[in-house]
């Protein structure tokens, strides 16, 4: 019997220490994953305004706005799903801890 349960808490151990380090890794991958997804949306089309404001007509900077703004909304939706993601990876980490906590408290 202690056997078994010593078992089951290393176990369950084992478990949090995994889900604590995808955790980590679940958050850095956010951490950068932002950064370029940030990058990619608000630096192109200024980039290209700037580029190109000799040249535009005034339906461009329309147009370019336009972009802007459906680039920004297409951001917030990749984030969210991304720190969706990452708060689930987060919350499993909590739970097992908690778990081997309880368990090794009740021993």
């Amino acid at each position: 019997m202690e056997t078994d349960l010593a078992h089951d808490l290393e176990t369950l151990h084992r478990e949090a220490v995994a889900l604590k380090a995808a955790a980590d890794a679940a958050t850095r991958t956010y951490d950068r994953e932002t950064w370029i997804r940030l990058a990619l949306v608000f630096f192109p089309v200024p980039f290209i305004i700037v580029l190109l404001r000799l040249h535009l007509e005034a339906w461009g900077y329309y147009v370019a706005g336009g972009l802007l703004v459906a680039s920004a909304a297409l951001l917030v939706a990749l984030d969210g799903a991304a720190a969706a993601k990452r708060d689930r990876a987060v919350q499993a980490a909590e739970r097992a801890r908690k778990a081997y906590d309880d368990a090794r408290a009740a021993r």
